[in-house]
């Protein structure tokens, strides 16, 4: 079942616990003349600490064997920030960031240091637009106590801003002052409408993590009586509430979500010239850490494939079967089939990419070998997370599109997807939404597209990508009660094809959607221009920035 956020519910049934305890809990004159041997075991928790650790300790609360104490000094056991050697711990990781729409990438911990010390914010004026204006710190109260109470109290000069809540105001707060203003984050409740930043370069979401290094976090510990100690922690675990940390790599999904791939006129001819993998060479660092990774095949392997000619402008496509080595060298998981030139070679062609993608282990969806195996969805399960793939296809031609005996791409149905789409949200953490729509050569996304795509999002799609876009589009987020907003991306670009004909169609997208516990917390983009007809490379800063700007531009931003 979809895991849905719920903090400020959460923070009320907290509240309530904790005055229900803290008034039945016995004076402390009482706990005080106490046998610390036996009887229930009293707990301090210092108000510093995050909220989520009262949740974790509340089993221990409900089994009657445990009371809340209001005094450390009365108390057995103690739960606090800081605590070093203690019998069991946390590492609770607090992360950089700004607004979505920001063109900052980076940030440094001895500039952090140094503005919560002095309180001098302009060595992060790099994370202004200007590059020149010192931005101010947002924090929530819960996440200011934490760190003061680990780093020691801001110098009076520092500039914080203070806002109740959580990270929706957080969001709020950094979209509305954006673009002079950052904020500090509990990884865990990460939202896509945040840009994170790494922190003297690193990724906090990479494989190559060390969270032993991380300057970002504060260590949560209990400690107390040897005896209740022991007794606590047995009862923690039989619970299976304690968190050693809130960035756990066993909750996490990288899915890469790729353009518009064709393997054919110029672009496969620099394969049989340069070499099949040369394409994917320079954007490998970035899919392959990927646990998901998807691009949409507009092209048919076929058999009768002529060998390619650069010259030819043809809008009748096809791929010869040894262009499968490229997509197997990426690491392709999963192909979307929702293009309109699927069936340019017939459906025994496609029938045929079928066979092939199956033989090489790569699943399909958006389109198939028949009506019913066009439009079902695909789902996949990684490190706990449930992920379904659905996708249609908007403008045909009508000979792309699937029948109930030959195969093609799954013709958009309204009625269906109103039933299916919140299905899979029930059943499904993460519900991700391809569609080919209209073709249109600008940034801008139309109007009925952006109408169509906020409707799958409200229907259940929690990322809704336009898979038609030869020129990059721009973005969208979606608000929905009771649960964080949905990112729509209405054009990707291309991934391998050979449009040079214009900057527009050399600019190209892939979004790596980050899945934490059972929801989208981040998206991270690589930017990338398209050289030799064939080969995308990374941007360069200057050219991320102006693209970047661009497509918020068109987003509206």
């Amino acid at each position: 079942m979809k895991r849905i956020l719920k903090i400020a519910v959460v923070m009320g049934f907290i509240g309530i616990i904790v005055a229900v305890l803290w008034n039945a809990n016995p004076s402390p004159k009482t706990m005080a003349q106490s046998d610390p041997t036996s009887g229930p075991i009293e707990i301090w928790i210092d108000p510093a600490v995050p909220i989520e650790f009262p949740i974790m300790l509340s089993p221990l609360f409900s089994s009657g064997k445990y009371l809340w104490a209001n005094n450390p000094d009365n108390a057995r056991l103690e739960v606090a920030i800081n605590v070093e050697g203690g019998a069991i711990s946390s590492d609770w990781m607090y992360v950089p960031v700004v607004s979505f729409a920001s063109t900052a990438e980076t940030i440094a911990f001895a500039d952090i240091e140094h503005f919560w010390t002095t309180g001098d914010a302009a060595p992060l004026a790099y994370l202004s637009s200007d590059r020149v204006t010192a931005p101010h710190l947002v924090l929530t109260g819960a996440v200011y106590d934490a760190l003061r109470t680990t780093w020691g109290e801001p110098n009076p000069a520092a500039t914080i801003e203070l806002v109740v809540g959580d990270t929706p105001e957080i969001s709020a707060k950094l979209w509305e002052q954006r673009p002079n203003v950052w904020s500090l984050v509990p990884f865990h409740l990460l939202a896509p409408d945040l840009k994170v930043l790494k922190l003297d370069g690193v990724n906090i979401f990479a494989d190559d993590f060390q969270m032993v290094n991380y300057p970002l976090k504060v260590m949560v510990g209990l400690t107390g009586h040897e005896a209740a100690v022991g007794q606590a922690i047995d009862d923690l675990m039989a619970a299976q509430t304690w968190q050693p940390t809130n960035r756990d790599a066993t909750k996490m999904t990288r899915i890469v979500l790729t353009g518009v791939t064709a393997m054919s006129r110029a672009t496969a001819y620099k394969m049989e010239t340069l070499g099949i993998t040369k394409p994917g060479e320079l954007i490998l660092p970035f899919v392959q850490d990927a646990h998901v990774l998807h691009t949409s095949n507009e092209v048919a392997f076929s058999e009768n494939c002529p060998t390619p000619d650069p010259f030819i402008d043809s809008t009748v496509f096809c791929a010869a079967d040894k262009y499968m080595e490229l997509l197997t060298y990426i690491g392709l998981d999963v192909v979307e089939l929702t293009g309109n030139h699927v069936n340019d070679y017939g459906v025994g062609a496609l029938r045929h990419s079928l066979d092939l993608y199956d033989a090489a282990g790569i699943a399909h969806f958006g389109g198939g070998r028949n009506f019913d195996d066009a439009r079902k969805a695909w789902t996949t399960e990684n490190n706990g997370n449930t992920i379904a793939f659905i996708g249609c296809n908007v403008p045909g031609p009508f000979k792309a599109w699937a029948t109930t005996e030959d195969p093609g791409a799954a013709q958009c149905d309204e009625a269906y997807l109103a039933e299916e789409l919140p299905r899979l949200a029930a059943e499904n953490d993460v519900v991700i939404m391809t569609v080919q729509q209209w073709e249109f050569y600008r940034y801008q996304a139309g109007l009925e597209q952006i109408g169509q795509f906020t409707t799958y999002a409200e229907m259940g799609a929690d990322v809704v990508i336009g898979s038609q876009a030869h020129q990059p589009q721009g973005f969208t987020f979606v608000p929905r009660a009771g649960q964080q907003s949905a990112f729509l991306h209405h054009g990707l670009g291309n991934l391998f094809f050979d449009q040079m004909q214009a900057i527009g169609t050399r600019q190209m997208f892939m979004d790596k959607i980050i899945v934490y516990d059972g929801r989208v917390i981040s998206v991270e983009l690589f930017t990338g221009l398209l050289e030799d007809y064939c080969c995308a490379r990374p941007m360069t800063t200057d050219e991320r920035i102006e693209f970047l700007n661009t497509i918020f531009a068109a987003s509206g931003w």
